[in-house]
């Protein structure tokens, strides 16, 4: 394999047979209390916040919050741990709502091997 031939992969983000056509996004709070089986993620430049991660889950495009991206953006380089996304063993556990120091509330979750 060439030096430059890895920049051609294509990454496959979201588990085959899925269609995300018809899902709605919602916000993960709406998910609080549940347990969210993760079927793949994408990201999205779309709209003034820039690089978004959006979980494809629970027949929902869930939009995640900014924190995010950086952790899905581990999860789509390491070989191993986007293959055991696509295979159906990441899920979003232990969502709720918190308050920061600054007083503003986001939603915090938990990554759990299932």
């Amino acid at each position: 394999m060439g030096m430059f031939s890895k920049l051609n992969k294509v990454r496959t983000t979201v588990r085959e047979g899925v269609d995300t056509n018809g899902m709605e996004f919602c916000k993960l709070e709406n998910f609080a209390g549940t347990t969210v089986n993760v079927e793949g993620f994408f990201f999205t430049t779309a709209g003034k916040f820039g690089k978004q991660v959006v979980v494809v889950g629970n027949g929902a495009l869930i939009n995640m919050p900014k924190r995010a991206v950086e952790e899905f953006e581990t999860i789509a380089a390491d070989d191993d741990m986007l293959a055991a996304v696509l295979a159906g063993h990441l899920a979003l556990t232990d969502i709720h709502k918190v308050t920061t120091k600054s007083g503003n509330e986001t939603t915090v979750y938990s990554f759990t091997d299932c």
